[in-house]
């Protein structure tokens, strides 16, 4: 039998799943409850809310998961640690067949839950980290006490060997610390990644934008931590693309929130599709609909644009922030600008 690396299976997991137009993946907010308080953060209330949905109702939405061919699952919040019932939902979803992926700031991680952990098998854990100091850190959460909170929560998962990624979200309150952060990280064993990209609520809330980088400040990060490597299209989630609706939404992924909504994406909360009084196998032809029947509108500029090709613009980014999904933001644009020129640059010392 010939055994495939791991990131090939499931590159081709997902372009078979594309081409079939099934889903291969879905994002899970299993609550919006969280320990912490982000400045940054687009979860509308940071709550447990009464209609959050029961062990019973996320077992069955896994189970039809299931059915639907889903081989991957990535539980995420608010923090789902907040739930009593996470470990229950974990082993459910295991048995079920299903290959399992969460993300977590860690906090409350002790040695007990990062032992619990450990067996289930997880793909992948995605942790937050908010500074490499505890001042900037809690500068981000709000919270006194998180800091140490968090590391003792990382060293539990280290010490279990877990597959790790330590993620920093880079905003203007500990851009000065992403070096400090990496070789924290590093140090320790775990690989590090940082994202410059800050959203809107998903209530449509713009406030965190006040937190997000300028353009310039962006691309100073990448140079400082990169060095003169071109970007890629992996430096982004969701780029500009060829298709009005390029990425992943609605053509092999899906997101369901903590109250039963099916959506093309966590950042992208449409059509919000009740999985209360309908099924994911409907939800999912309704998304395909979404996607399919989306048409761009009189502001759409990207065909023409002299800088598409650089753009990190998605179009959960347009809608986030204007409630049109064509819309080209300033913000994006100029950081284009400045990849391209910085690029162009590049080329013509090459040349010389």
């Amino acid at each position: 039998m010939r055994h495939r690396p791991a990131g090939e299976f499931f590159d081709t997991l997902a372009a078979n799943a594309r081409r079939a137009r099934v889903p291969e993946g879905a994002t899970f907010e299993l609550t919006y409850g969280c320990n912490l308080r982000c400045v940054h953060c687009y979860n509308p209330t940071h709550r447990v809310l009464p209609h959050e949905l029961t062990t019973v109702e996320v077992h069955s939405i896994l189970e039809q998961c299931a059915d639907l061919g889903l081989a991957t699952i990535c539980f995420s919040g608010g923090e789902l640690f907040v739930r009593p019932d996470v470990f229950e939902i974990f082993e459910h979803a295991r048995r079920l067949g299903l290959i399992l992926e969460l993300i977590s700031n860690a906090t409350r991680i002790t040695p007990e839950i990062a032992d619990r952990l450990t067996p289930i098998g997880f793909r992948h854990l995605a942790i937050s980290i908010y500074g490499a100091t505890k001042r900037t850190y809690e500068r981000v959460t709000s919270v006194p006490g998180s800091y140490d909170k968090f590391l003792a929560g990382l060293r539990c998962l280290v010490s279990r060997e877990l597959p790790l990624t330590v993620r920093m979200p880079v905003m203007t309150e500990n851009a000065h610390e992403v070096g400090e952060a990496r070789a924290l990280v590093e140090g320790m064993g775990i690989r590090f990644q940082y994202c410059l990209d800050i959203t809107p609520g998903s209530d449509g809330d713009l406030g965190p934008l006040t937190h997000r980088l300028s353009p310039d400040a962006k691309l100073r990060i990448d140079l400082a931590v990169k060095g003169d490597r071109p970007p890629t299209r992996d430096d982004a989630s969701c780029r500009a693309s060829d298709d009005f609706f390029g990425c992943a939404c609605g053509h092999t992924r899906f997101a369901i929130t903590p109250y039963g909504e099916m959506n093309l994406c966590v950042a992208l909360p449409l059509p919000r599709y009740d999985l209360r009084t309908g099924s994911v196998k409907a939800g999912w032809e309704v998304l395909k609909r979404t996607v399919d029947d989306a048409r761009p509108s009189a502001r759409y500029e990207c065909p023409d644009c002299a800088v598409r090709a650089y753009c990190r613009q998605g179009r959960s980014d347009a809608w986030l922030e204007t409630r049109d999904m064509s819309a080209c933001l300033p913000h994006y644009k100029e950081l284009a600008t400045l990849e391209k020129d910085l690029d162009e640059h590049r080329r013509r010392r090459r040349a010389d």
